[in-house]
């Protein structure tokens, strides 16, 4: 159970599992159809081995044959970190742009000592940008930094 715990923490947890019927997964110690990262790269060296067809290849290991070839063009450029998963979401603060930054340093001008929490209110009252505190503090501490 500790394994699972940490491969859910980690990202690389294969909620699809049970899809995974590859002979190699079935019954080992060592391969576990729940390790996404392991799976992926076993799928690749199969196809590579010229054991079986992609298309064959990619549905014993719960794939499609577009996401093999996905998966395999991730790994030629990364290596295995390639095939671990990206944390899903934005990657970046897309609401958070010129209105709101210029919002910010405006606001902190005028009050130097404001905290996020009251700029954070004033933004959404004054420009009806919703920002969260948190990014509005990162926004001051970066912008303090540089």
């Amino acid at each position: 159970m500790r394994k699972e715990a940490a491969l859910k923490e980690n990202g690389s947890y294969n909620e699809d599992y049970k899809n995974v019927t590859a002979s190699l997964f079935q019954d080992s110690l060592f391969f576990d159809p729940r390790d996404i990262v392991q799976v992926k790269y076993e799928m690749i060296r199969s196809v590579s081995n010229n054991e079986k067809p992609v298309t064959e290849v990619a549905k014993e290991y719960g794939f499609s044959r577009v996401s093999f070839y996905r998966n395999r063009e991730m790994f030629d450029e990364g290596g295995l970190e390639a095939l671990v998963p990206k944390k899903p979401g934005p990657k970046s603060a897309h609401k958070f742009q010129k209105d709101g930054k210029e919002f910010v340093v405006n606001y902190l001008k005028k009050k130097p000592g404001a905290k996020a929490t009251e700029i954070a209110r004033q933004m959404e009252l004054t420009i009806g940008l919703k920002v969260h505190p948190q990014t509005i503090l990162r926004f001051i501490q970066k912008k303090t930094s540089n």
